[in-house]
């Protein structure tokens, strides 16, 4: 049969006539993803692109290709770029905290210096298998974005909130009360794994495991000497009312 003739139909209805030719289904229009599942393909896409393109570098458009989702969407979801940067932003920081949390509790049963060195290990493993979120979250720390920075400066005080309460309950299993020292100490224990970890990940050839070797024996030796000196510490955790003589 030619392309355009008309089949025709036997009068009988029988199995030898002709039957019309069945008419291939044309697809239909592909069924929308639910909302979290696009926001979560444009937030993954997006910590992409302002890691590596920084904010000003990144775009929409970019987001949305490497998304695969028109641009529209995109605008949709977070109406610009400042939205979407803040939603990276948060997000950055939960997977942050998540990590940390995850590994305090791992650790929670190892005695004193397993404890120390798996939790060291902790932020150089962030560093390496999530450079992307510590990437965007040093950049908007840097970036002068308030709600971002502010975003920021409430992950660091979460991941320390939760150093220094494991710190504190670690001096109590000693006999020891460290009181608001422990703030102190979870500020030290911190800015000294982040500040090595983000040197080892530039990649200059430093040995990772020698790196938290060290900075787990630094630690250790420090808790020993204030274990039998306690009043340093105590002294540490004093507070003096605003404007106060010491």
């Amino acid at each position: 049969m030619a392309i355009g003739d008309q089949p025709t139909k036997s009068s009988n209805g029988g199995a030898g006539g002709d039957r019309p030719a069945a008419v291939p289904r044309r697809p239909g229009r592909p069924r929308a993803l639910p909302l979290d599942q696009q926001r979560r393909l444009v937030i993954d896409a997006a910590r992409t692109v302002f890691a590596q393109q920084g904010y000003n570098g990144a775009t929409i458009e970019r987001v949305a290709r490497d998304a695969g989702t028109p641009r529209s969407s995109v605008y949709e979801l977070f109406d610009g770029k400042d939205e979407l940067f803040i939603a990276v932003v948060a997000d950055a920081a939960e997977r942050f905290v998540r990590h940390l949390t995850t590994s305090f509790a791992e650790s929670e049963p190892f005695e004193l210096r397993a404890y120390v060195r798996h939790n060291f290990a902790a932020v150089f493993d962030l560093f390496e298998n999530d450079p992307e979120s510590v990437t965007v979250l040093l950049n908007a720390e840097r970036g002068g974005l308030e709600p971002p920075m502010r975003a920021v400066a409430d992950t660091r005080r979460r991941v320390l909130a939760g150093i220094a309460d494991r710190t504190r309950d670690r001096w109590e299993q000693l006999g020891i009360d460290i009181g608001a020292a422990a703030e102190m100490l979870s500020l030290i224990y911190f800015g000294m794994a982040e500040a090595v970890a983000v040197r080892q990940a530039r990649g200059d050839g430093w040995d990772r495991e020698a790196l938290i070797d060290l900075l787990t024996e630094f630690t250790l030796g420090g808790l020993y000497r204030l274990g039998r000196e306690p009043e340093i510490i105590h002294a540490a955790g004093r507070r003096f009312p605003p404007h106060a003589e010491p």
